[in-house]
């Protein structure tokens, strides 16, 4: 009932031609039995403001991997589907392909030609040296020999395009019964979000078979308000809650602040690292977010101790027994229960009223009508 009254008088007062409000509040006695106030000096302090913002998580994209086939293939067996844990260096998926079968092939015959040469080359390089070939026959066997290896070179080049290691290739002579045949591997221990493959799919090179997310840490973005990035530094600590834990919090750090501010929005870009070494969270939990800006000194009181005439801020100055100053303040932005004060009537040790602000503003109001 006091704010309605309050707001009534506001109004009412406020809109009358002769209206002005006082420069300062005097009770009487009676009055002042009927009030509980209680004042607090004002001092400086240090403190942070904390941003309150909304986020969604998402994955490190430095930690989410596309896995696809070199060459074109034909599922053979499927190893895992979504959902699935995988470590690093698992078999996800085994295909078979004949341009790589026939890539491994044409190696082999390049790799035993290239042995014959060689061993052709040592043994008229021997003859030619003691006499017994004419230089001819030399010259002719070492550029056998020549292009032998540059076909070997060639042909190891192209298995390197198909995504076979150099160990793979040096292996293909001694396993052939593995030819034409090549395996998908995760790059990361991750989560398999997507697999788009079926046993007996045929795949074409490029194609993305997987996607394997390393969720191990997370991102959150945000969106800060431009009106608050003088109170953020890359490198803040946040507190990031999610629905799902509602009791816990899990400390992140903002890692980084967008180079353009949202002309409709009016906000920035950030990006908060997560650590998700519990594995609890997961990418599209929406999250709220207490961000730690930059602390300051500066003169502060109590959240309590201000209020609001239109869009001036007041806080009452205890100047007496019976006497009350209202004074026109500025502030910044709330840190936790305090807030910054400044004007021109303030300083340290200067008493203000905490408690008893709406009679107290009521009274005034009042005197100012009479």
């Amino acid at each position: 009932m006091m704010h309605i009254n309050i707001r009534f008088l506001f109004f009412a007062l406020c809109f009358s031609p002769s209206f002005v409000l006082a420069e300062a509040l005097e009770l009487t006695t009676e009055q002042l039995a009927n009030l509980e106030l209680k004042t607090v000096t004002i001092e400086s302090r240090e403190a942070s403001p904390t941003l309150k913002l909304t986020g969604m998580l998402k994955a490190d994209r430095r930690k989410a991997f596309h896995i696809a086939p070199v060459v074109d293939g034909v599922v053979v067996k499927l190893e895992v589907v979504e959902h699935d844990q995988v470590r690093k260096g698992q078999t996800l998926a085994r295909l078979h392909s004949n341009a790589l079968g026939q890539a491994q092939a044409n190696y082999l015959g390049a790799l035993t030609y290239f042995n014959f040469t060689k061993t052709e080359r040592e043994r008229i390089q021997a003859l030619w040296t003691d006499g017994v070939v004419p230089e001819s026959r030399w010259l002719k066997t070492d550029s056998e020999y020549m292009s032998a290896r540059a076909s070997l070179d060639q042909a190891q080049r192209l298995l390197s395009l198909t995504g076979l290691s150099q160990d793979r290739i040096r292996d293909i002579e001694k396993n052939t019964d593995a030819l034409a045949h090549f395996s998908l591997i995760s790059p990361v221990a991750g989560i398999v979000m997507d697999a788009k493959i079926e046993t007996g799919q045929m795949i074409a090179s490029g194609e993305s078979a997987f996607r394997v997310v390393d969720i191990s840490s997370l991102w959150v973005e945000v969106q800060v308000p431009a009106a608050s990035l003088s109170q953020v530094a890359i490198g803040a600590e946040t507190l990031v809650r999610v629905a799902a834990y509602p009791g816990r919090s899990f400390m992140g750090i903002l890692q980084s602040l967008g180079g353009e501010v949202d002309e409709g929005s009016q906000t920035l870009k950030g990006r908060i690292v997560l650590e998700n070494q519990e594995d609890l969270l997961r990418p599209g939990m929406y999250a709220q977010i207490a961000l730690l800006g930059l602390s300051q000194q500066s003169l502060m009181v109590p959240t309590s101790a201000v209020f609001y005439i239109g869009d001036q801020t007041y806080v009452f100055k205890s100047s007496g027994e019976r006497k009350f100053e209202p004074l026109l303040v500025e502030v910044g932005p709330t840190m936790g229960a305090w807030i910054p004060i400044s004007g021109e009537a303030l300083a340290a040790g200067v008493k203000i009223v905490t408690k008893g602000l709406a009679e107290l503003k009521s009274h005034w109001l009042y005197q100012g009508g009479e």
